[in-house]
């Protein structure tokens, strides 16, 4: 409830008294002055009924309680983010497996894709994709089992030629051997590298790329 919605309009004396416009807040003091201010400008003819005051005076102490409880809360939530951040930090150097479908070739050599399917499929592929969508290379799965598997894609593109080391998006394809398609999740397995914390939200980094907490399936020792 607004707490301005009890006070009458002050026509003497109360434009000094009135908040500067601003955020469209009404705090505890604004409060309280503008409760006084009209105290001080009431018509004596027709002065503020006793239930009008006390209505006032609840949704004062409303507004006391409600600061309150937003600092409590604010000690609260800084009290979590500083255990979140501890706990975070004890992901260095361990080994996770996430959610995610974000890869980072590096300069040389091959780069293992992980995955994870729903079903059995007598088929499969891998497709790879840049920050524009577009396809950069495919790799045959061959048969998949259910549950984790991998798929080593050297980094080269459909033509044979080595593609920029950098950031990529891979996807899974399967075919059941009725035709129907299979579920394939994509992986990311590794070693938690770094953590961020520059956004206030804890990110841990695998190989360069960053996993949301909230992707993390199982933590291992490396």
């Amino acid at each position: 409830m607004d707490p301005t919605t009890l006070l009458p309009t002050v026509e003497t004396g109360a434009a000094a008294a009135t908040p500067e416009p601003g955020n469209g807040e009404l705090g505890e003091d604004a409060f309280l002055q503008l409760l006084t201010v009209q105290l001080q400008n009431q018509d004596p003819s027709n002065p503020v009924s006793n239930e009008d005051f006390i209505a006032q005076l609840a949704q004062f102490s409303s507004l006391e309680q409600l600061v309150a409880i937003q600092g409590s809360l604010d000690m609260v939530y800084l009290g979590v983010a500083s255990v979140n951040n501890a706990t975070m930090s004890s992901l260095l150097g361990t080994n996770v497996v996430a959610r995610g479908d974000q890869i980072h070739l590096p300069e040389d050599g091959d780069l293992t894709l992980h995955f994870d399917a729903t079903a059995p499929a007598t088929s499969g592929t891998a497709t790879i994709t840049d920050e524009d969508g577009s396809v950069i290379a495919t790799v045959d799965l061959g048969s998949v089992a259910e549950g984790e598997g991998t798929v080593v894609w050297d980094g080269k593109d459909a033509d044979g030629e080595r593609v920029p080391a950098g950031d990529y998006t891979v996807s899974f394809t399967g075919l059941a051997g009725d035709g129907s398609t299979v579920s394939i999740d994509a992986l990311m397995v590794g070693l938690v590298d770094s953590v961020d914390y520059s956004t206030g939200v804890p990110r841990p980094s695998v190989g360069g790329v960053d996993v949301g907490v909230d992707a993390i399936v199982r933590v291992e020792t490396p």
